[in-house]
């Protein structure tokens, strides 16, 4: 058990009251969260008053079914809003409540409610953004994670249910990490649930700061590689293109290879951070590489930059480059990142108009929403527009399934707000020439330092996508020959979305070749370059494990050296909203 997770009151019969005293002092220290919960629980039992509430009991029929239905929809009702209550304390930055005493106090919530709740059903307790039922339906009744009791199984219920009630909430011990895990059992009425439909590879929060949370995932080989890989996610949208679905996730892809994997995870900007630019990233990134290091005991870690996060990663190598520390960088993978943005399609060109309009926008108001910021990179063909995050999935590869499509268009929409220092330092980058010295371009800095492309000699893997109608793959090629080490390049099917999604289960196939290849001419490469069969989620993995150094046990728990797990994954960051 951790340090955070044990209290004096572990045990005994004063432990049950003296975790409703910390709970208490936990709520005390948040009142604004017990008039959210108290409002959301008042609005459902205006629901169930009008006959409306979605609440489901299973009420044995008979004449005095209505009222019975009702009464346990109100106890459905308060018993949501208390775990919710709990899941708040939890994470309450000021006065935390122990996960041990949460786990307690739902534990008995469970069991009062059991007994007056009428009907053989089991009883569900969900989490923080759900309430309770008893049945098993709902918007994705093709989901394989249903909806379980948190209370003691009775002997009605299946072994497949008691098995998925205990991953809900796993209580720390010997063999299990040192944070409980909770899987989503929640109600997903609003769309994918985080934690369970989308970003749900089991981890923790071991590194919470005013910019990001670091996410660390448990481990699912018994050895694993020394350097560990850390995702640095795209800067308008969320992070967890990298972790999209079970099945469809490429860090779960990665943790199977023995892997060691991070992701940064972004806090919402509002009008006061109208000044978190590039250089306040960079510095975040140099924070959580700092941290993987700290925690794996190793010297280098590799960076695994998705779309715009790839120019945030070639922006903090560069500045590692020019102080002499790029050895602390083992790899580097870009992946849908285009460095050089001047091979855009006949006809095709950034609207200059519309981006010096948002930067007015970010100037006045301090931050962009976020679909504003997408549509200030949109591009044009004369009259026409297409925006980046409106393209659909493109073809090549297998269709997703149902749940894999309904995280995609879930992600797509999942913006981040842009910081007007951010957005302008975007801009700059995306206009500069490779080494930052075009006689009409702006010198780009980053950390007080140049961003030099040609300086990146770390070893690199990119992807482009071969299908999107935007950016066209040469741009990727393009991007390849800018950078100063030795090089992979896949080309992927499918837009630069969907390109990044290839699980083995569905993907057909790829190109690659060293970018060396074709002398400089785009078609050149594709011309000389292997038709692979497969997934390059398997191509990736392998490239990465040889830099990867050599295996060792897998940690017993996550994080370590002062930074214990915080919170379980996918985090607080995700799910907030953006300050206003």
């Amino acid at each position: 058990m951790s340090e955070r997770d044990r209290t004096p009151a572990d045990a005994g019969p004063l432990a049950l009251p003296a975790a409703g005293l910390r709970l208490a002092a936990a709520v005390s220290a948040r009142p604004l969260l017990l008039l959210r919960r108290g409002g959301d629980w008042v609005a459902e039992l205006g629901r169930v008053g009008l006959g409306r509430s979605a609440l489901a009991p299973d009420v044995p029929a008979g004449p005095v079914a209505p009222v019975a239905r009702c009464a346990a929809q109100v106890l459905l009702a308060t018993t949501g809003a208390v775990s919710g209550l709990l899941d708040d304390a939890v994470a309450s930055p000021d006065v935390p409540l122990p996960a041990a005493d949460a786990e307690r106090l739902r534990a008995t919530l469970a069991g009062l409610t059991a007994l007056l709740l009428p009907g053989p059903g089991p009883l569900v307790i969900t989490g923080s953004e759900g309430n309770a039922a008893t049945d098993g339906t709902g918007p994705f009744p093709d989901d394989d994670h249903g909806r379980v009791a948190l209370g003691t199984a009775g002997p009605q219920d299946s072994p497949a249910a008691a098995e998925v009630a205990d991953r809900v909430f796993t209580p720390p011990g010997a063999d299990t990490p040192s944070v409980p895990f909770d899987t989503g059992a929640r109600d997903a009425r609003g769309g994918p649930v985080p934690g369970r439909d989308v970003a749900a590879t089991p981890g923790a929060v071991v590194l919470r700061t005013p910019m990001f949370e670091l996410l660390q995932y448990l481990p699912r080989t018994e050895k694993v590689h020394d350097t560990p890989v850390l995702v640095v996610p795209p800067l308008v949208h969320r992070y967890w293109l990298a972790d999209l679905a079970p099945g469809y996730s490429l860090v779960e892809h990665l943790l199977g290879k023995g892997l060691q994997v991070f992701a940064l995870s972004w806090r919402p900007a509002g009008p006061a951070d109208a000044d978190r630019d590039l250089d306040a990233h960079a510095a975040a990134v140099l924070d959580a590489v700092d941290a993987c290091g700290r925690i794996t005991r190793a010297p280098r870690v590799s960076l695994l930059g998705v779309r715009t996060g790839g120019l945030l990663t070639a922006a903090v190598q560069a500045h590692q480059a020019a102080i002499g520390l790029d050895d602390r960088v083992a790899a580097v993978a870009y992946l849908a990142t285009v460095l050089d943005q001047s091979d855009a399609l006949p006809g095709f060109a950034p609207d200059p108009a519309t981006v010096a309009e948002t930067a007015g926008l970010a100037a006045r108001d301090g931050v962009l929403d976020g679909a504003t910021a997408v549509r200030a990179w949109a591009w044009r063909r004369g009259p026409d527009r297409v925006l980046p995050w409106a393209v659909p999935h493109g073809g090549g590869t297998a269709d997703l399934d149902g749940r894999a499509a309904r995280a995609m268009r879930a992600w797509v929409s999942d913006l981040l707000p842009l910081p007007a220092g951010l957005h302008t330092d975007l801009a700059a980058l995306a206009a500069a020439s490779g080494d930052g010295a075009g006689p009409d371009r702006p010198d780009v800095r980053v950390l007080g330092t140049p961003v030099r492309f040609a300086e990146l000699r770390r070893d690199s893997y990119l992807v482009a996508a071969d299908d999107d109608p935007v950016q066209p793959w040469t741009g990727g090629y393009r991007t390849a020959q800018r950078l100063g080490g030795a090089c992979r390049l896949v080309l992927a099917p499918g837009d630069q979305a969907g390109a990044l999604i290839a699980p083995p289960s569905v993907a057909t196939g790829f190109r690659a070749a060293p970018c060396s290849t074709g002398d400089g001419v785009a078609q050149r490469w594709r011309a000389g370059a292997e038709a692979v069969a497969g997934s390059w989620w398997d191509d990736l993995a392998a490239w990465l494990v040889e830099r990867s150094g050599t295996m060792r046990d897998a940690p017993p728990e996550l994080g370590g050296r002062r930074l214990r797990p915080l919170f379980p994954a996918p985090g607080t960051y995700l799910g907030e909203p953006a300050p206003v």
